[in-house]
């Protein structure tokens, strides 16, 4: 799945940073691709917030212009995307969202779909439980209407702490869904567990979580949301940009050298989108100038 063949960390940003419109090539967001090129940057992970709603005329144009500037695509379904819910149709809507998520990727040559699990099961261990099975079930259901051999799906970590979506339960998912692999928001971790994710040692022990339990492979593909964040005792709050400082002078966390000293120490290079607030082509530069400095 990397573009080179020194197999480097792959750097990119998620949607279409406030930058880019305050840049030359704002008139058209077409230009998105070539003005990531001009960064030196690698990935552009589209954002279906609202929906997959991109013709396939858009679709074949992207990855065109992808190709032309060297940038690899992916794509994260949409928000509303619940497979963790308890009502019937929700789960049916969801499921169908995820199927044109993986028709789109085959169009546009993405190669990996990450989406958010869901919540609204219940609180207790059993809900839970419960909520995971169902997202085990329901990826399983579509897998015979979708290609799962160019393309793979990516549950990730969840920010808040009643959402599904713990470390646990993205292995869990991964471990019954052949098609499966992590997607490790460091932030959303750090957020979700009230702060664990601030040395490079924590970071070292999820990746060794990850490979210990899935396997080198599926360590070696993890795919990382890497920013800083705030977060309160529910979890998530706000992204934050990376020269942040809170009230006592202090950079929110994860901190980016952390997580850089982390992948270096595990020997992994993996594809990393920055979701920074408001720079995220900033934070995936710092990123990707911190690996090659280190």
């Amino acid at each position: 799945m990397p573009k080179t063949k020194d197999m480097v960390p792959l750097f990119g940003v998620a949607g279409f940073p406030v930058n880019f419109f305050k840049s030359e090539y704002r008139k058209n967001r077409d230009n998105i691709f070539k003005w990531l090129k001009g960064l030196d940057l690698d990935i552009l992970e589209l954002q279906c917030t609202y929906g997959i709603r991109m013709g396939d005329e858009q679709a074949l144009r992207y990855k065109k212009l992808a190709e032309e500037n060297d940038i690899l695509l992916t794509i994260h379904a949409p928000y509303y995307v619940n497979l963790g819910s308890k009502k019937p149709q929700t789960v049916i809507n969801s499921k169908q969202e995820i199927i044109k998520a993986f028709k789109l990727a085959n169009l546009i040559g993405a190669g990996r779909i990450i989406f958010h699990p869901g919540g609204g099961h219940g609180k207790t261990d059993q809900d839970r439980a419960d909520g995971i099975k169902q997202i085990i079930d329901s990826l399983n259901d579509i897998k015979s209407d979708i290609d799962t051999e160019n393309v793979k799906i990516y549950p990730e970590i969840g920010g808040k702490v009643s959402s599904l979506g713990s470390l646990d339960e993205i292995i869990r998912i991964c471990q019954n869904v052949d098609y499966a692999y992590p997607c490790i928001d460091l932030a959303h971790l750090h957020a979700r567990e009230q702060g664990s994710m601030c040395a490079e040692n924590n970071i070292i022990d999820v990746l060794n979580k990850i490979e210990n339990e899935l396997g080198r492979d599926y360590l070696d593909n993890t795919h990382f949301h890497m920013y800083p964040v705030d977060y309160t005792i529910g979890g998530e709050k706000i992204h934050r940009a990376f020269a942040d400082k809170d009230e006592f002078n202090n950079a929110y966390m994860p901190l980016a050298n952390d997580f850089i000293s982390a992948i270096k120490a595990k020997k992994v290079k993996p594809l990393v989108i920055c979701e920074a607030y408001n720079t995220q082509e900033i934070g995936a530069i710092l990123m990707r100038d911190l690996y090659k400095n280190a």
